[in-house]
């Protein structure tokens, strides 16, 4: 045997390496295409359509009949006296425009939320009672077009909720604030015919109204006006890509089973070249004790004695001075260590399958 041989299944092996690291990347490639198959790759927005909508509130304190004030009724932005309040009539307007016709669905409801408000000494304020009471039941409506119109008035019985926390108070003995919150609450949901719901959009129109005090003044809270532009990735008008997904799915195919292959020749190459690696060096070693055989003595005519080690096959040739006598058995494969010692025959048997077996169990 000679280090020819053991360049040869070195180079083998490094081939199959690098076929292992080509099959990688196939691999690795055939996922990407895979996975860009069916992503859908984020591209410039797109205008689907364009919102505006706007939300006005007006009210009326209509005052009980007195001497002072002979107007049925006093207009916004007042402070009023409590004890001549009768009711209050709010008048909520809620206008919605797209630009392009959608499928629309509303809905819309007036509560009353009356509490009771502690003021803590650090001047925090919280609610230790509240109670919401439905003012107008929710409604609901579809439709198609361009245009949403909400106009809804309702009254609210002051003295009710002003009875209402002024017993709550009495009955506690606790030194609180009152108010009634009146909200007109309202969402808003729709698309482009036929397609997603893209239209979300819900607006509170609220008034808060002091109660327990002499003299109180309303206060609106909302917002009047807004605009909102609906886009879309242009990925959401792309498909799965067929053909890309066919193609990566054969080549992953493809890859896995030129892996097992390539890896099954590369486990086969190492451990060639750990036997060849293994058989130069005890050539070289004991060169001057073993001998090499093109022909492999019959053995029929010996007892056998299997050796486990070349070591220990080494110490019985020092002992008996009979040369170790090398057959190849198999090319690049397999090769026999045999010693004669009159009708005892001691082999030792050096093959590549047994560096697999210690490669696995050495782990």
């Amino acid at each position: 045997m000679n280090t020819k041989n053991e360049s040869k299944i070195i180079l083998k092996q490094w081939i199959q390496v690098f076929m292992v690291i080509l099959v990688l990347i196939a691999l690795i490639f055939s996922i990407f295409l895979i996975y860009k198959s069916v992503k859908r790759d984020s591209g410039p927005s797109q205008e689907l359509y364009a919102y505006s909508y706007n939300s006005n509130m007006n009210y009326k304190v209509y005052i009980k009949q007195n001497q002072f004030f002979n107007a049925p009724y006093m207009g916004m932005n007042k402070q009023y006296i409590a004890s001549l309040i009768d009711r209050i009539e709010v008048n909520a307007k809620y206008n919605l425009e797209t630009t392009k016709d959608v499928e629309y669905t509303y809905k819309y409801e007036v509560i009353a939320t009356a509490k009771g408000i502690y003021a803590e000494a650090d001047g925090k304020a919280n609610d230790v009672w509240s109670k919401v009471y439905q003012i107008a039941p929710a409604e609901t409506k579809t439709g198609t077009g361009k245009a949403i119109n909400i106009d809804k008035t309702v009254n609210l019985d002051y003295n009710t909720y002003n009875k209402i926390l002024t017993d709550f108070r009495n009955e506690f003995g606790l030194s609180i604030d009152g108010r009634v919150d009146l909200a007109f609450k309202i969402e808003v949901t729709g698309g482009l015919p036929g397609k997603s719901t893209t239209l979300n959009e819900s607006n509170v129109m609220g008034l808060q109204i002091p109660l327990l005090k002499s003299t109180v003044q309303l206060k609106p809270e909302y917002v009047n006006s807004g605009r909102q532009v609906v886009t879309t990735d242009a990925s959401e008008t792309k498909g799965i890509n067929i053909p890309l997904l066919a193609f990566g799915v054969l080549l992953l195919l493809f890859s896995l089973v030129m892996l097992k292959a390539v890896a099954s020749k590369l486990l086969t190459a190492t451990k060639k070249s750990e036997y060849i690696l293994q058989l130069n060096k005890i050539l070289k070693e004991y060169g001057d004790i073993v001998a090499e055989s093109e022909n492999l003595p019959d053995l029929t005519k010996y007892d056998v004695v299997a050796i486990k080690q070349f070591n220990d096959l080494v110490d019985i040739e020092e002992e008996l001075h009979s040369p170790i006598i090398c057959t190849e058995i198999r090319e690049d494969l397999e090769s026999w260590f045999i010693i004669i010692y009159g009708h005892t025959a001691y082999r030792y048997i050096l093959k590549y399958e047994n560096f697999g077996k210690i490669i696995n169990n050495g782990r």
